[in-house]
């Protein structure tokens, strides 16, 4: 058995009761704050806010999770990045008090290792705990939109770019698509990306554009539909390049 079992089956058991719950909130104090950390990307303490509303997320994540979708922690750590948000946005509106994290840090990796690089991947991609409306909104409009594509969040995780090299790439794909005449109607009717005419129009690998075939689609369909909340999440938006004229 994996580690990863362990922590799971030790999160399914913690759901059974306050009191398994308390011990494994306990437990896992030094996990969660290193977790939380690598989301905010600094570190934080047992008596900042930021604990307290990870704490919180962890809680609710032990209650909601679902064992076949994948490993708790990771499922744990898109909770907590979702919390935090809110936790941002109420402060933002309200002005009660500052905190140190920045809205640009969730859409960044920050993080090095392989394994920690695909806990930030399914953070990034698994935004639909996010509680404003408008984006529930968003997320559960293009949740229907990509079905007909045969994609769903999930998929996301695996073909997300990862390296800068491959998300320059992915850019440059992206940047094909939209340059007039833009491409986007082919991928809306056609059901797949027009990769022949893409590579007309950039010497790009089309290993790398089959590889990342369903992140290019999904993002082409954000950034062409109405998903605002959603495309400020991706980290390039190929459209302003296009529209100035700029390379």
């Amino acid at each position: 058995m994996t580690d990863n079992s362990l922590a799971n089956e030790r999160a399914i058991k913690a759901a059974g009761s306050t009191e398994e719950l308390d011990r494994f909130l306990a437990e896992e104090q030094q996990h969660i704050l290193k977790l939380t950390g690598k989301v905010l990307n600094r570190s934080i303490t047992i008596s900042d806010d930021e604990y307290s509303v990870a704490l919180t997320a962890v809680s609710e994540a032990v209650r909601t999770y679902d064992g076949t979708k994948g490993d708790f922690w990771s499922y744990a750590a898109f909770v907590i990045k979702s919390r935090e948000i809110d936790l941002y946005r109420k402060n933002e509106k309200t002005g009660e008090h500052e905190i140190s994290v920045k809205p640009e840090v969730f859409g960044s990796d920050g993080i090095e290792d392989e394994s920690d690089a695909s806990m930030q991947r399914d953070i990034n991609e698994k935004v639909a705990v996010f509680t404003d409306s408008g984006l529930k909104d968003e997320i559960e409009a293009l949740r229907e939109k990509l079905a007909e594509y045969d994609i769903s969040y999930f998929d996301l995780v695996n073909c997300s770019p990862k390296a800068e090299k491959s998300k320059k790439a992915c850019s440059e794909v992206l940047k094909a698509i939209f340059s007039p005449p833009p491409l986007i109607e082919e991928i809306i009717t056609g059901k797949l990306l027009p990769v022949k005419k893409i590579l007309e129009r950039q010497k790009i690998s089309r290993k790398l554009i089959d590889r990342h075939r369903k992140y290019l689609i999904s993002a082409s369909l954000i950034l062409s539909g109405d998903y605002p909340e959603i495309a400020e999440y991706i980290p390039f938006d190929p459209r302003k390049d296009t529209e100035t004229g700029n390379d």
